[in-house]
């Protein structure tokens, strides 16, 4: 696919800018006290100056400024005070989001700044304790295949206890559903641990041929590895070797994910290039993979009562429950083996304070 990049860094006519704005949400929207706040910490630094100029011994020139400890704060509040303005203003005034619309719009695609809970299947979009979740800068094309590329936030907990995670996400939507299958790229893990947000269980995982497990560790349900080997022919293996070993892939139902650690909407030209290559590897494979069926559905007899056997070609499409979901690890080895650590540090601790 050819993208046309230059809208994501191209000058901007700020009439047009002005005229977007008031067409984003009110959640994207830079708010009043947004804006003042960091404007009105800078103001109120000279006014303090002032209120504890009596403390503070001047000279004739700064070097004679008594830089004690309770002038610190009045120094670094203004610091504070701008880049919370240069924040607020660079994210929230509407840039980004015009950026990346425009750049939809020289492609034929649809955007939309920001979907609150969006109700997808795959294991980034639910987690335990959930709070809110939104996806942001989604990039939509409504024609064949259809996807939306977008970043998605999920919080959970409040308080102290709150935690932000932050994906991009590639939803490509398929024509029939398919058994869960899931690709761990190794080259987006840190210290031997997946960057995916569910643990899987290792006996699901399938060794295939070549080179392909250095790049990525396959997982399928039990029973499916011949499935599994159907929809990842060599071929295909070798492209996404190629064009998307930085990505983390979800077959789930009728949709495949394309997940990375880092934002994919940007405004980053080579990303998208990135992107659109991973894309464009399965994209080609939807119509073949629309021709699998999962044996193990039982389909009706024949009105006749007969016992022949139905027809390939009148199976029923779907996936039987034994392959929808794939099985999780459980964290019961994480806690054994954290338990001896905490032994021998016990054992240290106690001979170093006797």
């Amino acid at each position: 696919m050819m993208l046309d990049t230059s809208p994501l860094t191209a000058p901007i006519d700020h009439r047009e800018l002005r005229a977007f704005r008031r067409t984003l949400p009110s959640s994207v929207r830079p708010g009043i006290v947004s804006l003042l706040l960091p404007v009105a910490v800078i103001l109120l630094f000279p006014v303090l100056l002032i209120a504890f100029d009596r403390d503070w011994s001047f000279g004739d020139d700064l070097s004679s400024l008594d830089l004690g400890g309770r002038a610190v704060p009045f120094l670094v509040m203004p610091l504070i005070g701008i880049v919370l303005f240069v924040r607020s203003v660079w994210r929230r005034n509407g840039v980004r989001q015009f950026r990346i619309h425009r750049f939809a719009e020289a492609n034929s695609f649809t955007y939309a700044a920001r979907e609150d809970g969006p109700r997808l299947p795959g294991m980034i979009f639910a987690r335990q304790g959930e709070t809110s979740a939104f996806s942001a800068d989604l990039v939509r094309n409504e024609g064949d295949p259809s996807f939306v590329v977008a970043n998605h936030t999920l919080a959970t907990g409040s308080g102290k206890s709150r935690r932000e995670y932050r994906w991009g996400y590639v939803a490509l939507r398929l024509n029939t559903p398919l058994p869960h299958i899931v690709l761990d790229a190794q080259r987006n893990n840190s210290w031997g641990t997946s960057s995916l947000p569910q643990a899987l269980a290792s006996r699901q995982q399938l060794s295939l041929e070549g080179d392909f497990d250095r790049h990525f560790a396959l997982y399928c349900p039990e029973g499916y590895e011949a499935d599994a080997l159907y929809l990842f022919t060599p071929d295909i293996m070798a492209r996404m070797i190629d064009s998307a070993a930085l990505f983390d892939i979800e077959i789930i139902d009728d949709y495949l994910f394309i997940y990375s650690p880092d934002e994919v909407s940007t405004l980053e030209p080579a990303r998208w290039q990135q992107v659109f290559s991973a894309v464009e590897v399965f994209s080609r494979r939807i119509a073949q993979w629309e021709r699998w069926r999962d044996d193990r559905i039982e389909v009706d007899a024949p009105a006749t009562g007969k016992s022949d056997a139905v027809p390939y070609s009148a199976r029923r499409t779907g996936v039987a429950s034994q392959g929808r979901r794939l099985a999780r690890r459980s964290n019961l080895w994480q806690i054994v083996l954290v338990i001896p650590v905490l032994i021998v540090l016990y054992g240290i601790f106690s001979a170093m304070f006797r």
